[in-house]
């Protein structure tokens, strides 16, 4: 070997040698950049908890302070004299929240998603969190504070003429740290959850950003956006201070009339959660952009299907103590601003799946309240007679009733989007082809009564002069015949050719199968259609589908139920031509009217008394004849309750305790419960 070939094989050896250092180099420092990036991380995660644990420990040191304010704009949240003056009296000194308040809910909600749709939902909502405000006790369209402690509004720089709302809130309400054993073994939550966190502005600006991203596609979502898009700008000045700017387009050159109150309804909703992994990584690492939460379709995947979707993140009167197959249970939050909004220790939720197993429970002394279904009159009378009853009335536990005419009322929906129902005609005949006196007197025992639009049947917005829709089942079969409807087989039912082919008069019918009043009702229905040629089969489905196929707008005809609001009246989630083709939205059978969206917009930006009243009857006018709805019947509720509940009335009944009450139903959110007897 000659010396070359030596040296040429030492450099060979070298150059090897070399570039396997190289690579071993390279893999360590890709090694050292994945746990770098890894540390990077758990320090940013680390940092966060630090931040908030400081903001924690700023406001702890300061609780029970109040913003001292100044301010030449008048606050126009008014002190509620009920709670801070009249329920402290009827309590005395000496009260303590006692016992547990026993109540049913029908059905199981499929999660507890904060934009779940199911009313109920809503409703422990409202008990574990807060809101800008409060509407006064017994009072309508007169705000109190909740989280706010003011509310002003300024006008804008640009339009004087409009008003933007100032909200300053208080400093002391605190998200509750997260209960581990809530979640399923495989879910470990991170430090950053197991800590008191304060509600802050930026959770009311998170709230509205998830409620306004267009990828979130859930029900109560998409019926919010309705009402709160026309927000134009949502500013946090500081933690505890936000600016919501509504639009005011011009030729009004003002902002909506409901505008203050849907600010007043605006909620917090946890950033410290629904930002996060359960690992307490952020699902959007990058937030320079300030609407990212309003626009990231990643985001608002991982929102819907969140890890923490079947808890209740609490910061109000009571907390969400947990979620089984049977039922919800709460308790009541020691440290909430406001004692007198929780009077007893806890509330329990108990499912149940029909209004008879409801009824069941509640002669068994497991519910404090029911609402009597009708069907069951005659069935309490038999009860009062009992042993069972003369027992439970010895030992304290007698019953008492209330009874009031609910905010509420009964419906056929006919999907004007199907070709049956896409004439108004066709919707006017089934409505005079259904004996809704007869329904009420035989199939609901009178507790019901008639009506004739979609608003509350005692509010200035219901228009009084309007005729009913007559039963008439001539003038009925008239008007099908007048659309070419008629017996061309001789089977009993009208047919029509369409594109060639005999089609017969035929749908399908859904309601709920386990509630036995709307059983009777649609048994009766589809009778009585039959006698004019009309087939209607009946479909008996469950809460979950009947609320699946509504969301879907898939359904020929449905028979339901809407449960009003407080005024002033917004038709626009039910009427608005927009929400008719949106999936999920309130609009399910796909209405559309121009006049109608005409006066919706009207009543927008109509702030006198007299002309809204004027468009409400308008509108009612309109409604009545396009018959989109078969109105069947307002329920009479007799509410029956145990006698250790205390405090449930009628507050517009009840003027020596709340002057000028205008509500005309009662609230379980004011009720205690008596010691029960030794």
């Amino acid at each position: 070997m000659s010396g070359w070939t030596i040296v040429k094989a030492i450099c060979t050896a070298l150059l090897v040698a070399l570039f396997g250092m190289l690579y071993w180099s390279s893999t360590l420092l890709e090694s050292d950049l994945k746990q770098l990036r890894g540390e990077i991380k758990r320090l940013n995660s680390e940092i966060s908890c630090l931040k908030q644990k400081a903001l924690q420990t700023t406001h702890t040191s300061s609780k029970k302070k109040v913003h001292t304010i100044s301010s030449d704009f008048p606050n126009l949240l008014e002190a509620d004299s009920y709670y801070e003056t009249t329920l402290p009296r009827q309590l005395g000194p000496n009260f303590e929240p006692h016992g547990t308040l026993q109540l049913g809910i029908l059905g199981r909600p499929e999660n507890l998603h904060p934009f779940n749709g199911f009313r109920d939902v809503s409703i422990l909502y409202q008990n574990c969190t807060v809101k800008v405000a409060e509407l006064k006790f017994g009072h309508y369209e007169t705000l109190a504070p909740d989280m706010a402690i003011r509310l002003e509004a300024r006008p804008q720089k640009e339009n004087p003429e409009a008003q933007e709302y100032w909200v300053f809130l208080r400093d002391d309400v605190y998200w509750q740290p997260l209960d581990p054993a809530l979640f399923p073994s495989n879910v470990e939550l991170a430090p950053h959850f197991l800590e008191k966190h304060p509600v802050t502005a930026y959770d009311f600006l998170f709230f509205y950003n998830a409620l306004m991203n267009p990828n979130v596609s859930e029900p109560k979502a998409a019926s919010l956006r309705t009402y709160f898009g026309d927000i134009e700008e949502f500013t946090v000045i500081d933690d505890f201070t936000f600016v919501v700017r509504w639009k005011a387009p011009p030729p009004e050159k003002k902002v909506k009339y409901s505008s203050l109150g849907l600010t007043g309804e605006l909620q917090p909703l946890p950033c410290f959660v629904y930002q996060y992994f359960a690992d307490g990584q952020k699902i959007i690492e990058e937030e320079s952009d300030p609407n990212v939460y309003r626009t990231d379709s990643v985001w608002a995947q991982n929102f819907s299907e969140h890890w923490s979707k079947n808890i209740i993140v609490s910061c109000g009167p009571y907390l969400f103590e947990g979620m089984s197959d049977e039922g919800i249970s709460l308790k009541r939050n020691p440290d909430f601003f406001l004692p007198y909004r929780a009077l007893v220790e806890g509330i329990y939720y108990c499912f149940k799946e029909s209004y008879e197993a409801l009824w069941q429970a509640f002669k068994a002394g497991h519910l404090d309240l029911i609402n009597l279904s009708p069907n069951q009159l005659l069935e309490l009378d038999t009860f009062f007679k009992s042993s069972e009853y003369l027992s439970q009335a010895a030992g304290g536990e007698a019953i008492n009733n209330l009874d009031f005419v609910d905010l509420s009322y009964i419906y056929i929906g006919w999907n004007n989007a199907k070709p049956l129902f896409a004439d108004k005609a066709a919707r006017q005949a089934m409505t005079l082809a259904i004996d809704r006196k007869r329904i009420i007197e035989q199939n609901l025992n009178d507790m019901g009564i008639e009506i004739n639009g979609p608003f509350a049947r005692y509010s200035a917005a219901y228009d009084a002069s309007i005729p009913f829709w007559p039963y008439n089942p001539e003038e009925a079969a008239a008007r099908l015949e007048a659309l070419g409807w008629s017996d061309l087989d001789g089977d009993g039912i009208l047919d029509k050719v369409i594109d060639g082919k005999r089609v017969p008069l035929r749908f399908t019918l859904l309601y709920y199968v386990k509630s036995q009043s709307a059983k009777m009702i649609v048994e009766y229905i589809s009778t009585a259609l039959k006698e004019i040629g009309v087939d209607c089969q009946l479909g008996g489905v469950d809460l979950a589908d009947l609320s699946r196929q509504f969301d879907d707008k898939g359904f020929d005809a449905l028979m339901m139920g809407w449960k009003l609001g407080a005024p002033p009246e917004d038709p626009r989630q039910l009427w608005y031509s927009t929400g008719a083709k949106e999936k999920g939205s309130s609009n399910a059978i796909g209405f559309q009217n121009k006049k109608i969206d005409q006066i919706i917009d009207k009543l927008n930006y109509e702030y006198d008394k007299q002309e809204r009243i004027r468009l409400y009857h308008q509108f009612d006018q309109i409604i009545h004849k396009e018959a989109p709805y078969t109105f069947l019947y307002t329920p009479k509720v007799r509410l029956l309750y145990r006698e250790r509940v205390k405090n449930l009335f009628i507050p517009m009944e009840r003027q020596d305790l709340i002057p000028g009450a205008d509500v005309p139903e009662p609230s379980t959110r004011v009720v205690w419960l008596e010691k029960t007897r030794s």
